[in-house]
């Protein structure tokens, strides 16, 4: 887990015994800070004490800011995403619509043959790029990453969302209807909190930045999650409990990806929902590479860019919009 930057004092105090990794999530924590656009005078006087406390400090502190990709000024080549708002059914059920309009239109074998888009069956779904802030009739607010969709089913006796694909964050207002978000065949389970479901590949991770959620993979294992932990699960179950920075997991709504210490393919997944076209790698070795980064969502390719530095891997743009992800 991340710690929060300490107090100079602290620091200063336990600098000699700290451990390299220690080293490294302070370095990553307190860039984090300074780059928030949130800093205060005293959190520029701690950074400053913590650097000034040793050179391998500095150093680490170094390569963080080496990994920073910042395109400020430079045109933006992506189409304009589109955000498609809310449909209405007028008291018909969503589902029910889709089927009667589908058997109206005569292509009720296509639909069954081969699915329907997710944004056909959402309420809400944001293009490449695109973020969006969602107020529920309920109080409670989502917040949806870039290309992402989710459906809303709110009953009398429950709240229910799903998560169709993306990222998204829900703070939910306290009621007595259960609230839960389907992903995967997976639920998140919560009365009032704030957390974020996260699908990525074949894998949905949920983070819990307040108070508590109960988590259900599709083999029907459970884990209750508190403030500070997240888990991810596939088709096989949940993975073992963790500790998170909630800085970091919120970093994408501030419009940055942070990756600290993430295989290959979730950072593929998450860049190619900024940019048009999409990325693919040809390789399945390649997938659980390990890659830390901070980047500028404006910027995906710089993603790409460090990637092909830092990995044995090589990077090939067949197109704008085909990019191919190879052994070196």
């Amino acid at each position: 887990m991340l710690r929060s930057p300490r107090t100079p004092v602290a620091l200063m105090a336990d600098a000699r015994n700290q451990s390299l990794e220690e080293q490294r999530e302070q370095a990553l924590a307190w860039f984090v800070r300074m780059q928030s656009g949130d800093a205060t005078d005293a959190d520029r006087a701690g950074h400053a004490a913590w650097m000034a406390q040793s050179a391998e400090n500095r150093a680490a502190y170094a390569r963080l800011t080496s990994l920073w990709t910042d395109l400020d000024g430079v045109t933006d080549r992506r189409t304009q995403a589109i955000c498609l708002p809310a449909r209405s059914t007028r008291g018909m059920g969503r589902r029910a619509f889709l089927v009667g309009g589908a058997a109206a239109l005569g292509v009720a074998g296509l639909v069954a043959g081969a699915g329907l888009p997710d944004f056909w069956l959402s309420d809400y779904a944001t293009g490449t790029g695109q973020q969006q802030s969602i107020a529920l009739s309920d109080g409670s607010t989502v917040g949806l990453d870039a290309d992402t969709a989710i459906a809303v089913e709110f009953t009398d006796s429950s709240r229910r969302i799903s998560l169709l694909h993306g990222r998204a964050f829900f703070d939910v207002a306290k009621n007595d209807r259960p609230f839960v978000v389907e992903a995967a065949n997976g639920t998140t389970t919560a009365l009032g909190t704030r957390f974020v479901v996260h699908q990525w590949f074949d894998m949905v991770t949920v983070s819990v930045e307040e108070s508590a959620v109960s988590v259900m993979a599709p083999n029907r294992t459970i884990a209750s999650l508190h403030v500070g932990q997240n888990v991810s699960y596939g088709e096989d179950g949940l993975g073992a409990v963790g500790g998170i920075d909630v800085e970091l997991v919120s970093a994408w709504r501030r419009g940055k990806l942070i990756f600290e210490d993430r295989p290959l393919r979730q950072v593929i997944a998450d860049v190619n929902r900024y940019r048009s076209g999409t990325i693919r790698i040809t390789d399945s070795r390649l997938l659980n590479l390990r890659v830390s980064g901070i980047f500028d969502i404006r910027n995906p390719d710089g993603v790409l860019d460090a990637i092909a530095e830092a990995l044995p891997v090589r990077v090939t743009r067949l197109t704008d919009f085909l990019v191919l992800v190879r052994p070196a």
